[in-house]
């Protein structure tokens, strides 16, 4: 990502719902299909920014998987972290802590859709 140099970054995220309708189609050709499509699609929302800046799209799919942009993205970030800390893992941790903010996402949408009572269910040990 050597554009990152030359421009300021900004990057606009989504997460779009991997198992929904409209999706099913790209998501069984292979995992990151709709978070890559759903990439293309900011890409055209923001075509008409300046060139002092460098657009990253960042999608990552509600079933985990991370689109091309974003991959490219947070490896670059996750290197920098590392060179700037010290940890050769901060790349690693920042995939986990994304995938763990999704997950943390899916079951408060499912949460959501539960009465008062259901959601006593889901915390009985």
């Amino acid at each position: 990502m050597s554009r990152l140099r030359l421009h300021m970054p900004v990057w606009d995220f989504t997460c779009p719902d991997t198992f929904a309708a409209s999706h099913l189609n790209r998501a069984v050709t292979c995992a990151g299909a709709v978070a890559t499509e759903a990439e293309e699609k900011k890409k055209q929302k923001y075509c008409n920014l300046s060139a002092t800046y460098c657009f990253i799209p960042v999608a990552v799919e509600s079933a985990g998987a991370f689109g091309q942009d974003a991959t490219e993205f947070l490896q670059e970030l996750g290197r920098r972290i590392a060179a700037a800390t010290g940890d050769p893992r901060a790349t690693e941790f920042l995939f986990q802590r994304l995938s763990v903010a999704v997950q943390r996402g899916n079951a408060a949408c499912v949460l959501g859709t539960c009465t008062d009572s259901c959601s006593d269910d889901f915390f009985i040990a």
